[in-house]
């Protein structure tokens, strides 16, 4: 495979930012858990004047937080924190230079980050879990720390790749540990006698399927390692969620169709990209043609519809056929999505290798993270060059350096 690039540099300072910022970082959501925000998100009541006010509270929160990010959470008083499914993110990515590189230094910093989750799980539960350190909103207002499943199976997949690593047992323990908390505390919408659907949090019960099928994922990666059934029973069921609700197109849209008017036929580029992989795990786990079958179809939804061409290049586009807002999330998973497929798919190798240049040239600033957004107004580009620790930083860190081991491998 032909790299257009070098980039270990990039990775490199990405790396350097990350540590000597002791993996903490502002989030997205962060300042909209405030009381403020949750206050103006709340459902609006009687009488009409104060319908009223809410709204316009918080279109005037919402602007200000998305054209002065930094001083906004200046004003108030957010402060950089470490985020559960960030560090697990960037352990995962240390993994990779590990692997990538012979070089125990990575391996030792991963290991540390995985020591910080287990001193950090959510409180009050049977199982280990983990959530999002500050308030949102899910349709609900979901308190800080409660887990999520979409942060709890990232710190799976951290803890997998440990055990797949050093062999230890305690490793595996967290990760059957995790699987119980799946099935004990999540909720679960039954469809029918082979067909269930996890929530995204125990408080909710949402039908989401990128949240579904990570659960899926993770239930059968350690049910069929261990020989657990009862795992594999409740992964299958998980998965064929999915398979049922899948578009004639190869198309998964955010929410269940039973729920798909809370948010109609959204797709987005980084959802698309963790339902694809999700699938084709479960294809590697199961040797179930049924999902290979599932994820080519769907990646080829994606290939066609998310990724902008220009000559040899390629971009992200965020929605199907709308370049913009050009969001860092998206570009990172373009990156990890091609990276994970390129030994199966060639068209995912020649994205890969015309993704990296362009992505990097837009995205990073000078000292070696990645801004978060690009938008447009009319004819003006507004950048946000605000750097997110969970949705930006620590995604662009993991991608880069699967891209860096599947460039390594190819090599071999």
């Amino acid at each position: 495979m032909k790299k257009n690039i070098s980039f270990e540099s990039s990775l490199n300072d990405l790396e350097y930012e990350l540590s000597h910022s002791d993996y903490s970082g502002f989030d997205p959501y962060d300042i909209k858990g405030t009381f403020p925000f949750m206050w103006a998100f709340s459902v609006p009541r009687k009488p009409f004047y104060k319908n009223v006010i809410r709204k316009f509270s918080l279109g005037v929160l919402l602007y200000g937080e998305s054209f002065f990010p930094v001083l906004m959470r200046k004003l108030f008083s957010i402060k950089p924190v470490r985020n559960a499914k960030g560090i697990a993110l960037i352990s995962k990515g240390y993994f990779n230079l590990y692997l990538a590189s012979g070089k125990e230094e990575w391996k030792i910093k991963g290991v540390k980050l995985l020591d910080w989750l287990g001193e950090n799980k959510s409180l009050g539960y049977d199982y280990p879990c983990w959530g999002y350190p500050f308030n949102w909103n899910n349709g609900e207002i979901i308190p800080a720390e409660t887990p999520a499943s979409v942060v709890t199976a990232a710190v799976f997949d951290a803890f997998w790749q440990a055990w797949m690593i050093t062999k230890e047992k305690k490793y595996k323990d967290i990760c059957q540990g995790i699987a119980a908390f799946f099935i004990e505390h999540l909720n679960i919408k039954r469809i029918d006698k082979d067909t269930i659907c996890f929530s995204y949090t125990p408080l909710d019960n949402n039908m989401v399927h990128n949240t579904n099928l990570l659960v899926a994922d993770c239930l059968l990666r350690i049910g069929l390692k261990t020989d657990n059934n009862n795992f594999i029973s409740y992964g299958k069921k998980a998965a064929n969620f999915a398979l049922k609700e899948q578009n004639d197109d190869g198309s998964l849209f955010y929410y269940g169709k039973q729920q798909n008017h809370i948010n109609p036929d959204r797709i987005d580029h980084y959802h698309t990209g963790f339902e694809i992989r999700c699938l084709r795990n479960i294809w590697i786990s199961t040797g179930d043609q049924k999902y290979k079958d599932a994820y080519m179809k769907y990646y080829d939804f994606y290939r066609k519809n998310l990724i902008l061409k220009n000559k040899s290049d390629f971009f992200p586009l965020m929605y199907p056929g709308k370049l913009f807002p050009i969001n860092i999330h998206s570009c990172a998973e373009a990156i990890l999505l091609n990276a994970e497929l390129s030994n199966e798919i060639p068209s995912a190798q020649i994205l890969l290798n015309g993704l990296i240049d362009p992505i990097l040239s837009a995205m990073r600033m000078k000292r070696g993270g990645y801004k978060y957004m690009i938008r447009k107004i009319g004819p003006f580009k507004i950048h946000a060059n605000i750097e997110y620790i969970r949705w930006g930083q620590s995604w662009m860190f993991l991608a880069l350096s699967k891209a860096l081991l599947t460039y390594k491998e190819d090599k071999d």
